[in-house]
C-alpha cells in the first residue's frame, strides 16, 4: 500500500482503517463499498517538515523545501502534497496530468492562493507574502 499511495494508486489511510477494521469484524459496510469504489479527484497528504528548527525560518524561508509529491488518483484529479511550515508559510506541490483537458496544476495552485487571501481578507489578517 505504501508503493501504491506514493504513486498516487493508495487510498486515504482513515479509509484503509476502516476497511481493515470491517474486514476483521466481518462486517459488510455499504458506505466503504460505495467510497471505495469512487473516482477520487483530489488526493492530498501532509508532509512532515522535521527540519525547521535547524534554521532561522522568517530570515530564510526560502531552504524550506516543498517536499517530494505524487502523482493524482485520476487521470482527470490533482495529487496535492503539503508541508505547513511555521505559523505562516505552506508549501505544496500539485501535480495532474497533461493529458487531460479538465486539469491544470498552475490554475489550481492560482486558485489556492486566491481562497488563502480571500481568508487573510475575511479575517481581517495581514499579507506578508503572496509568493
Amino acid at each position: 500500500m505504501y508503493r501504491q499511495a506514493m504513486t498516487g494508486g493508495g487510498i486515504d489511510r482513515h479509509l484503509f482503517c476502516l476497511y481493515v477494521v470491517s474486514k476483521y469484524l466481518g462486517v459488510n459496510s455499504s458506505f466503504l463499498k460505495e467510497v471505495l469504489s469512487e473516482s477520487w479527484k483530489l488526493s492530498t497528504s501532509q508532509t512532515p517538515h522535521q527540519l525547521v528548527d535547524l534554521f532561522d525560518l522568517n530570515r530564510y524561508p526560502e531552504y524550506v523545501s516543498s517536499g517530494g509529491g505524487f502523482g493524482p488518483v485520476a487521470d482527470d484529479g490533482y495529487g496535492v502534497s503539503y508541508i505547513m511550515v511555521g505559523e505562516n508559510l505552506i508549501n505544496m506541490h500539485i501535480s495532474s496530468k497533461f493529458s487531460s483537458p479538465e486539469t491544470d496544476s498552475h490554475r489550481f495552485g492560482k486558485h489556492f492562493q486566491q481562497a488563502m487571501l480571500d481568508i487573510l481578507d475575511l479575517f481581517n489578517l495581514e499579507k506578508r507574502s503572496s509568493k
